[in-house]
């Protein structure tokens, strides 16, 4: 999720329990998340931004046949689903969360993916906030990932973000009269994700950004966030 912070990094940790039910063997859970139907997963993520800012927002949303493998996204993701899905390319509507000026504000738009490559992922997302006039942006990032030991998972690409005043508008912006311009952002996101159990997930990630045009954040230096994402899938018919 994007995020609106000022000045010094701070770090996140998880602590994550997977409980075991008497009665149950080790491949039960297995069993029962690959059984014909429908897998959705929700996550939540707790973020952190230069300058103490904190966010605790839901970041993923994602339904699937049951006989189909995990999609990979990264937690800077909007959420989306794909209309389109073939050979590699998937495209469809988007929305995310994100805080802006004090508040939760909901975007919309479209998203569309392509992986040239079974470790690339090119996408591009293009959201405009709906209703509360907090601005649009487009996005367009790419990802290299990688698979680890355990069923790891650990991804990094760059990212470029072009919004509009009303998107950048930070809270210091409106409390010393100071009209935002365009802005443009570069940056990157990096993430391991760490399956805990067959139906929880977690994801430790960092997210830089820098302004290349505007005045970024209103004195002009980059941002960082650090955050945790928590995933849980679970079956539905």
């Amino acid at each position: 999720m994007r995020r609106i912070g000022s000045t010094v990094l701070v770090s996140a940790a998880l602590l994550v329990t997977a409980p075991a039910f008497a009665g149950q063997g080790d491949d039960a859970p297995r069993e029962a998340m690959v059984a014909p139907g429908w897998i959705a997963t929700l996550g939540f993520s707790a973020e952190v931004a230069t300058g103490g800012a904190k966010s605790l927002l839901p970041t993923t949303f994602d339904l699937r046949r049951a006989d189909e493998p995990d999609n990979f996204s990264t937690p800077d993701d909007a959420m989306g689903f794909a209309l389109i899905d073939r050979d590699g390319f998937s495209a469809g509507p988007a929305i995310d969360l994100r805080l802006a000026s004090h508040s939760v504000a909901v975007d919309a738009g479209a998203f569309a993916e392509w992986w040239p490559d079974e470790r690339l992922r090119v996408r591009a997302e293009a959201l405009d906030n709906v209703g509360a006039g907090e601005g649009a942006h487009v996005t367009l990032g790419s990802d290299l990932v990688v698979a680890g030991p355990a069923a790891s998972t650990f991804s990094a690409g760059p990212r470029l973000t072009l919004g509009d005043g009303d998107y950048f508008r930070t809270a210091a912006d409106e409390g010393h009269g100071v009209h935002a311009t365009t802005r443009f952002y570069a940056g990157a996101t990096t993430a391991l994700k760490v399956p805990v159990s067959p139906s929880v997930s977690t994801t430790i990630y960092d997210e830089f950004l820098t302004p290349l045009a505007g005045n970024g954040r209103r004195d002009g230096q980059a941002e960082n966030t650090v955050g945790l994402e928590l995933d849980f899938s679970f079956k539905v018919p």
